[in-house]
């Protein structure tokens, strides 16, 4: 081989490492530009994607305070209305005048009425100088009415307060009553008659007495009002 030979196959060497060397400078130029592109991008989606559950918690954490702050509060239990005692009739055996009789009291305001059906008869009554009269109307003594009422079989005769001082009647002379039917209402808790007549130590509101009709026979009036 001649040196020209040599040399020439020494450049065709030198010319192919030159050409490799190109060739891999290029490739990694390439390789770095595509990185420089893409880098960019990645860090906007790596941030966006760790900015993500940050704002999660915050916005899961406002209606949690909502909530609480506008919770319905439990309405309070409604209590129970007491019930308001009814008034009741007392009754207890009572006799004066050679009578027996039945001793009734009850309270002012207490509505009376008839333990049984008939006509009513109202006869007014006045203590006039120690004597016991009635249809004399004297003012300014007190007037005291005697109520009877008659069925088939009986007669009642109850003794009330003065009328319209310690009763207010609610019949008249003549009605025609069932048994339940309210005969007089009681203004106060002032005593029967009877104790203006007959016994100061009377504190019953009403006495009253019975007889069996036709014949006039005396009952006992006390299972006649205890009912």
């Amino acid at each position: 081989m001649t040196r020209g030979d040599e040399l020439r196959d020494l450049g065709l060497t030198f010319g192919s490492a030159a050409i490799g060397i190109g060739i891999g400078l290029g490739i990694l130029i390439a390789g770095f530009a595509v990185s420089a592109m893409t880098l960019p991008s990645n860090s906007v989606v790596s941030t966006a994607a760790t900015g993500a559950p940050t704002l999660a918690p915050q916005l899961s954490a406002r209606p949690t305070g909502t909530a609480a702050t506008t919770a319905t509060p439990r309405p309070s239990p409604t209590p129970t209305p007491i019930p308001t005692p009814v008034p009741t009739l007392g009754v207890s055996a009572y006799s004066g005048q050679n009578l027996r009789l039945a001793a009734l009291t009850m309270p002012s305001g207490y509505t009376f009425t008839s333990p049984i059906a008939g006509r009513v008869e109202i006869v007014l009554y006045q203590l006039i100088d120690g004597q016991i009269r009635s249809g004399a109307d004297v003012p300014d003594l007190p007037q005291f009415p005697y109520v009877f009422v008659r069925s088939s079989d009986r007669e009642l005769k109850i003794r009330p307060g003065a009328i319209d001082k310690d009763i207010k009647l609610v019949v008249k002379d003549g009605d025609i009553v069932g048994a339940g039917q309210a005969l007089f209402t009681t203004l106060t808790d002032g005593p029967s008659s009877w104790q203006t007549f007959y016994d100061a130590n009377v504190r019953a509101q009403v006495i009253a007495s019975a007889v069996a009709l036709p014949s006039r026979n005396e009952i006992d009036p006390v299972p006649v009002f205890r009912r």
